[in-house]
């Protein structure tokens, strides 16, 4: 019976890769002692997304230290996205991305998001200067290229938004000590200080650290895997 559950785990597996998937990431602000009902309620609108014909899977993310509740989805096509019905799973208009780049410490050009995987999870919000996406993701790609050779990293994940507002990582490394200790690192913390330096974006990213609580895959995703 274990085996057949952890087999069933490593089953739903979301995977990032640079790409025309349309990815949703809704992060909701709410207190520490309620934090745990939004999940609960998370994970069960998840489960019950399981059907729908438009969306491929999600990933539920619960803050550590904040009460901030991530949940991040993919779609087939935003016009799938646009007529699915309003719950916690279904992103505003302004948080639809899209994977620009992504950087693994194996060299592979796909990530995944995966709860037998036990990584820690950070996820950065960043707000764009208006006409700087290129030199942004330039700025980026240099920054991760100092991040990687820390302990523990696993990989770097950029976003950008459809309205070009915004920019994500969603960064994984082996243990949160391992991300804390990055950040107290003066080249990292120099790192990221000149992209506000360079006016490449008006000011420091919005940084949570996350534990994944829950990945779940319609239907259809699902077959395609067990397949």
């Amino acid at each position: 019976m274990q085996d057949e559950t952890k087999v069933e785990r490593e089953r739903h597996v979301l995977t990032l890769a640079p790409g025309d998937q349309l990815t949703g990431l809704s992060v909701f602000q709410i207190d520490q002692p309620h934090q745990h009902i939004l999940v609960q309620v998370a994970e069960v609108t998840a489960r019950q997304g399981k059907a729908h014909a438009g969306i491929q899977g999600c990933a539920i993310f619960r803050a550590l230290g904040k009460g901030d509740v991530a949940v991040l989805t993919q779609w087939l096509s935003q016009g799938a996205c646009t007529q699915a019905e309003p719950t916690l799973l279904k992103p505003p208009e302004q948080d639809l991305y899209q994977v620009v780049w992504n950087d693994h410490i194996s060299g592979q050009r796909t990530s995944r998001i995966a709860l037998e995987d036990g990584l820690f999870h950070f996820i950065n919000v960043f707000r764009l200067t208006p006409r700087k996406r290129h030199e942004f993701i330039q700025y980026f790609q240099h920054l991760s290229r100092i991040v990687r050779v820390q302990p523990g990293y696993i990989s770097s994940n950029l976003l950008i938004s459809l309205d070009g507002f915004h920019a994500v990582n969603v960064g994984q490394f082996q243990t949160q000590h391992d991300f804390q200790a990055m950040l107290r690192k003066p080249r990292v913390a120099m790192g990221f200080a000149q992209g506000v330096l360079r006016r490449i974006v008006p000011g420091p990213p919005r940084l949570r650290q996350y534990a994944l609580v829950m990945v779940s895959l319609s239907d259809t995703a699902h077959m395609e895997q067990t397949g």
